[in-house]
C-alpha cells in the first residue's frame, strides 16, 4: 500500500496546481458522497428489512387470530381461502403456510406442492413469541415470519415476505444517490475550476514574472487582481521587483565604474611593464656598452702596466687586480643579459629559451631539460619577451622556494597559440599559498599572470605538496597588446 501511495504521490508531483486543486476537491466530494450514499443505502436497507418483518408479523397475527377456530373445526377450505386472499392483497407476500402444533401443514398458498428448497419448520424455543429468519431462494431473498397460534398450542403461521420490492426501491434510491453524487461532482468540478483559476492565475503571473527576472528583465510588473492574500503577495512581489530594479541600476553603475577602473588599471600595468622593459633595456645597454667598454679599457691599461713593472711582487699584485676586474666584467655582462638578453634582438625565441635554461642549469647545478619545436616559429616581440620573463621568474622561484633538483620546460605551438609548461619535482605548496604570497607582497606569480592575461592568454598553476609544481602559460601568437616594437623574431 505504501508503494502505491509513493507512486501516486510521485506522479501527482508533476501536475499543475490547477489540476491538483480540482482533483483534491472533486475527489473529496466524490469520496464523501460515496461514503454518505453507502451509509444511506445500508440504513435504508435495514429500515426496509425491519418494515418488512413488522409487516409480516402484522399479517401473521391477523391470520392467526382469524384461523384459530377454523383449525379447531378442521375447516381447511376457509383457511386456504383466507390465505390466498391475503396473499393476493399483499404483493410482498410470497407464500403463507398454516401448520398444526407439530408442524404438519394444514393449508398453504402453493397450488400443487411445496417448492424445493423451502426450509423446514423450526419450532421456536419460546412458542409464544414470533420468530423471524431469512434465506435465499431462486427468486431472491426471503424474510420468513413464524407466528404462533394461541402460543403455539394450536399451530403456527409461516409467511414468506419477498425482498424484491424493497430491493427495487433500493436500486431506485441507489440510482438517485449516484445521479445526485454525479451532479454534485460536476458542480464541485466547476466550483473547483473557478477556485483554481482564482488561486492559480496570480501564482502563474508571479511565476512568469519570476522567470522574466531570472532572464534579467527587471521592468516586469505583476497585476494585483484583488486585495486578498494573493493580491498582497503580488503587491509585495512588485515592491521587490522595484527594489531589484533599483539595485540593478546601482550594480550596473558600479560595474561600469569597475570596468573603467579595470581598463585604467590594465593601461597602467601596460605602461608599467613598458617603462620597466625600456629601463631594463637602457641599463643593459649601459652595462654592456659603456661600463663594459670602460672595464675592457681598464684591462688594456693593466696589460700595458704589467709589461713595465720590474718586480715580481708588483706583477703578482697587478695580476690579482686584473683577475678581479675580469670577474667584475663577467658579472656585468651576466647582469646585462639578465636585464635584457641581446639575443632577443637577433636570435629566435626558442634559441634564447634553450640557452637560458642551459646556462641556468650550469649556474645553479640543477638538471633543467628543455623541449621545444625544432622547426622555425615566429612570434611577436611582446610574446617572446613575456615567455622569456615567465621562464626567468619561474626558474628563480624554483631555486628560492621549491627545493627541486629536476626541472622540465616543454614548449608547444599550434596555429593560434604557443604553450609553455614548466614542471619541477619540488616540495609544492598548499592551495592557500597564493593568497599568503599576495599578502606578503610576493607578487612574482601574479606578475607572470598579468603578463599572460595582458596578451589575451591564460596562466595556470598546479601544485601538490611533496609532488612538485607545474606552471602553464598559453599566449596567442602575434598578440601586440603589450610592448609595441617593430621586431618579429623567428627561431
Amino acid at each position: 500500500m505504501q508503494t502505491v501511495f509513493k507512486k501516486l504521490r510521485r506522479k501527482t508531483t508533476h501536475l499543475s496546481l490547477y489540476y491538483k486543486i480540482n482533483i483534491l476537491v472533486v475527489g473529496m466530494i466524490l469520496a464523501c458522497g460515496l461514503l454518505i450514499g453507502g451509509i444511506m443505502l445500508q440504513t435504508t436497507a435495514q429500515l426496509f428489512e425491519n418494515q418488512l418483518d413488522k409487516r409480516g408479523i402484522e399479517i401473521a397475527n391477523s391470520i392467526a387470530s382469524l384461523s384459530s377456530n377454523d383449525i379447531l373445526l378442521d375447516d381447511h377450505f376457509s383457511i386456504s381461502e383466507r390465505l390466498n386472499k391475503t396473499k393476493s392483497n399483499n404483493e410482498e407476500v410470497r407464500y403463507i403456510l398454516v401448520t398444526d402444533s407439530t408442524g404438519h401443514i394444514l393449508a398453504n398458498t402453493f397450488t400443487n406442492y411445496l417448492p424445493k428448497g423451502l426450509p423446514p419448520i423450526r419450532l421456536p424455543a419460546n412458542p409464544g413469541a414470533p420468530l423471524v429468519s431469512g434465506f435465499n431462494s431462486n427468486e431472491g431473498s426471503i424474510r420468513e415470519v413464524l407466528f404462533p397460534i394461541e402460543n403455539g398450542s394450536i399451530g403456527f403461521v409461516r409467511i414468506g415476505m419477498s425482498e424484491n420490492i424493497s430491493q427495487l426501491l433500493l436500486k431506485e434510491k441507489l440510482t438517485e444517490i449516484i445521479f445526485t453524487i454525479l451532479i454534485v461532482c460536476v458542480l464541485a468540478a466547476l466550483g473547483a475550476t473557478r477556485l483554481s483559476y482564482m488561486l492559480v492565475q496570480p501564482i502563474r503571473f508571479l511565476s512568469e514574472a519570476a522567470y522574466q527576472i531570472q532572464q534579467g528583465n527587471y521592468n516586469i510588473h505583476t497585476r494585483v487582481p484583488s486585495k486578498d492574500e494573493t493580491g498582497k503577495l503580488a503587491a509585495a512581489f512588485n515592491a521587490m521587483v522595484g527594489s531589484l530594479r533599483s539595485k540593478d541600476r546601482e550594480n550596473n553603475k558600479l560595474l561600469q565604474e569597475i570596468h573603467t577602473k579595470e581598463a585604467l588599471r590594465a593601461s597602467l600595468i601596460k605602461k608599467l611593464f613598458t617603462v620597466r622593459e625600456d629601463e631594463q633595456r637602457r641599463l643593459s645597454r649601459e652595462l654592456h656598452d659603456e661600463i663594459g667598454q670602460s672595464m675592457a679599457s681598464l684591462l688594456a691599461y693593466m696589460k700595458v702596466l704589467h709589461a713595465k713593472l720590474v718586480t715580481h711582487e708588483q706583477k703578482a699584485l697587478l695580476v690579482e687586480a686584473r683577475d678581479v676586474t675580469v670577474a667584475v666584467l663577467e658579472g656585468l655582462r651576466k647582469m646585462a643579459v639578465e636585464l635584457r638578453p641581446p639575443a632577443l634582438d637577433y636570435l629566435g625565441i626558442m634559441t634564447v629559451l634553450e640557452r637560458y635554461t642551459a646556462n641556468f642549469s650550469v649556474q645553479y647545478e640543477i638538471a633543467v631539460c628543455f623541449e621545444g619545436p625544432k622547426e622555425k616559429i615566429s612570434v611577436s616581440n611582446d610574446v617572446a619577451l613575456s615567455l622569456y620573463r615567465i621562464l626567468q621568474e619561474s626558474l628563480t622561484n624554483i631555486i628560492r622556494h621549491a627545493k627541486a633538483d629536476q626541472v622540465k620546460v616543454h614548449v608547444t605551438k599550434n596555429q593560434k597559440s604557443i604553450c609553455m609548461e614548466i614542471c619541477d619535482n619540488g616540495q609544492g605548496f598548499q592551495a592557500d599559498f597564493l593568497e599568503v604570497a599576495r599578502s606578503n607582497n610576493r607578487l612574482g606569480l601574479f606578475g607572470m599572470q598579468e603578463r599572460a592575461e595582458m596578451l589575451g592568454g591564460s596562466f595556470e598553476i598546479r601544485s601538490t605538496v611533496d609532488r612538485g609544481t607545474t606552471i602553464i602559460a598559453i599566449l596567442p601568437i602575434g598578440s601586440d597588446n603589450f610592448v609595441k616594437t617593430e621586431n618579429t623574431f623567428g627561431g
